[in-house]
């Protein structure tokens, strides 16, 4: 796997992550919670795996980009 491979899929994840936190505030937004509290439980958990699949994602990047720079050291 290559470092770029690497970084695009880290970006994959984020762009996946900021979505699934998207839908879910929309879904959060729209609720009656007097009515369907379940509902908003389950949007809820949605909200906090998008956040951490951006925090991870993140971290991919965040690692591809320091091998990265170790590479580019190594050769110079």
């Amino acid at each position: 796997m290559s470092i770029s491979s690497t970084i695009s899929i880290g970006l994959q994840g984020v762009q996946a992550g900021i979505n699934r936190t998207d839908a879910a505030s929309s879904r959060i937004a729209g609720f009656n919670l007097a009515t369907d509290s379940s509902g908003a439980a389950g949007s809820m958990v949605d909200l906090l795996q998008g956040s951490n699949e951006v925090k991870m994602s993140a971290n991919v990047i965040k690692v591809g980009d320091q091998i990265l720079g170790t590479l580019i050291d190594m050769k110079a």
